[in-house]
């Protein structure tokens, strides 16, 4: 039963991400990916599907309702980034990405929380909770 639920998880995002790819969002990258900082990005192509664009609103929002003062100090931000625009290949480069992900980034840690972030799409309370422990990974 496992196999069969993580095979048909893996499969629908591959599915998904195949058939994916939205109107971009053309907000430049200034960040330096090694600071103290929290920076949680997610990576996209310029057309996506109705689960792309939920994924980018709830993690968003997650972020601003998790950490409010953070978010509001600078410490922790939230960035879109549309691999389909040559800004963002310096970023994606460096991160190791490709295709669609989301990542949380301090320093030089890096977390890929693609999958579980994928899965909450449409669930917000799990989003917060998928965002919440890959935070928590990258700081302790």
């Amino acid at each position: 039963m496992k196999r069969i639920t993580l095979f048909v998880s893996i499969l629908a995002f591959v599915l998904v991400s195949i058939s994916c790819n939205n109107q971009g969002n053309k907000k430049e990258v200034v960040q330096a990916i090694n600071t103290s900082n929290v920076n949680v990005y997610y990576f996209h192509f310029t057309r996506r599907c109705a689960t792309c664009l939920a994924v980018e609103e709830n993690a968003r929002k997650a972020i601003e309702a998790l950490y409010p003062n953070e978010v509001k100090a600078g410490e922790y931000s939230f960035t879109s980034l549309n691999l389909d625009e040559t800004s963002t290949k310096g970023i994606a480069d460096n991160l190791g990405v490709g295709g669609q992900t989301m990542m949380v980034v301090r320093g030089d840690k890096k977390l890929n929380i693609t999958s579980a972030v994928w899965m909450a799409a449409h669930d917000p309370d799990k989003m917060k909770s998928e965002i919440k422990s890959g935070i928590d990974k990258v700081l302790f």
